[in-house]
């Protein structure tokens, strides 16, 4: 079966939007089977968005997007699975920015 990398960056300045829907995102995607690795991308080192805002907490996690590895079917079902994703549906995702890939081997 096909392997997927999916990189999807958040829209800027999108943190707080994306940590009021993440408990959504995270309950799904642990009966998701057929993700192989995913973790959360950290702002790029010197951009504004690296610094947290002040007026969240210390240990917010500061996330500018997702990255993950999956096995599926096909392409179709990878975009398909992606559109279904709450921060694809509440717009933390930017979708012109997310790229999906087939992996070899």
């Amino acid at each position: 079966m096909p392997r997927f990398l999916v990189y999807a960056p958040d829209y800027p300045n999108y943190l707080e939007k994306r940590l009021a829907v993440r408990p959504e995102h995270l309950e799904r995607g642990a009966k998701d089977d057929f993700v192989l690795y995913a973790g959360p991308i950290v702002p790029k080192e010197g951009t504004p968005a690296r610094t947290l805002p002040s007026h969240l907490p210390a240990d917010t996690p500061n996330i500018a997007g997702s990255f993950s590895v999956w096995q599926m079917d096909s392409l179709e079902k990878v975009w398909e699975r992606i559109k279904e994703d709450v921060y694809w549906r509440a717009g933390v995702w930017d979708k012109e920015k997310i790229v999906v890939e087939e992996l070899l081997g």
